[in-house]
């Protein structure tokens, strides 16, 4: 049985942790300090939602330096700009054939790969999403399935372990092509994160709001044509539809239809979701925003692609991060007036 380690236990990383943990997998967890390496020993770190009620001990530690031995498989569920340091502290615990699987939201292989080396990362497309409500309670608010995948042209007999491990969460698969599978996912939460992130609202209450349905559909419009440039077949994700279908149309029948779509699909499926980049932002943190929207603006960028409304969440986003701009429902007027 693989020895696992993951670092990170906020809301993605501490619902692998419980749900793992449950299934019988020897996982340790690290902490952040030794007061929450406690709190997740003891009362132990909850789970509610789509996984149901679980409550469950974990064996936590306050640091990387407080890890004896080495580990089958290291979970970094950090946020991306610390990943790279959590890396390399875990390099005296890692073995040649270890696998270092990044629990990040965008599409940061290259930024593990520099530490741990391409034969020995892993990427995932998170399938559900889930909100921090206390330092040792999660709730998860939807539920799919795991992609899980190295760069091209390498591979790894452990990756089918790691799959089996995973499923004790979600159903997992290996995929050949894990930087398309990512794209989707980015495009995905550029849009969900950036229209809550400048309004304050819950998804399904963003959605009601015109502006905000039109400038996900160019959002994804624009996230289409950054992958063409880069030579990504890009699936659908989630319930949307390819970025190539909604790209091939563009009448104001289509755009209603499709913006109606967005309201009730989503609505119903993912309403209550309170994003990643909006936690943040409530508490006053740096977001992730450069691996959403900043990042689909940087690629198009770099390959010569227009891409004015990922450009504008991203620099509106910021202003927010750096106190200039104010998270209101104001910025979807300001969206409106500016696109549609």
């Amino acid at each position: 049985m693989l020895r696992a380690v993951l670092i990170g236990a906020g809301s993605i990383g501490g619902s692998v942790a419980v749900m793992i943990t449950k299934a019988g997998y020897p996982l340790d967890v690290v902490a952040h300090g030794e007061e929450k390496a406690a709190l997740y020993r003891d009362p132990g770190f909850r789970l509610t939602g789509a996984f149901g009620d679980q409550q469950v001990s974990l064996r936590a530690f306050p640091s990387v330096e407080a890890l004896e031995g080495t580990y089958d498989v290291c979970f970094i569920a950090t946020k991306y700009q610390q990943m790279p340091s959590v890396a390399r502290a875990m390099l005296p615990h890692l073995k040649e054939d270890s696998l270092v699987v990044s629990l990040q939201n965008g599409i940061v292989l290259d930024l593990l790969s520099e530490v741990v080396g391409e034969n020995r990362t892993v990427g995932v497309m998170i399938g559900y999403g889930a909100t921090l409500l206390e330092p040792n309670l999660v709730e998860v608010t939807a539920g799919d399935e795991f992609r899980i995948g190295m760069p091209k042209g390498h591979t790894s007999p452990r990756l089918k372990e790691l799959a089996e491990m995973m499923s004790a969460v979600l159903p997992t698969k290996v995929d050949d092509d894990i930087v398309a599978r990512l794209f989707s996912k980015v495009v995905f939460n550029s849009c969900i994160n950036s229209v809550c992130g400048i309004s304050g609202l819950d998804l399904g209450k963003a959605l009601h709001h015109r502006p905000v349905r039109m400038a996900m559909l160019d959002i994804m419009r624009e996230g289409d044509a950054v992958a063409q440039a880069m030579g990504l077949d890009v699936p659908r994700f989630n319930v949307l539809p390819k970025n190539s279908f909604i790209a091939a149309h563009h009448s104001r029948f289509f755009n209603a239809f499709m913006g109606r779509f967005l309201e009730v699909g989503m609505g119903i499926r993912s309403g209550k979701v309170h994003p990643s980049t909006l936690q943040s932002l409530e508490k006053g943190k740096k977001t992730e925003i450069d691996i959403m929207n900043g990042y689909l603006s940087a690629k198009g960028a770099e390959y010569g692609v227009s891409t004015p409304v990922n450009d504008w969440m991203t620099r509106t986003i910021r202003e927010i991060e750096n106190g200039s701009r104010p998270i209101s429902k104001k910025n979807i007027r300001e969206l409106g007036k500016a696109f549609y």
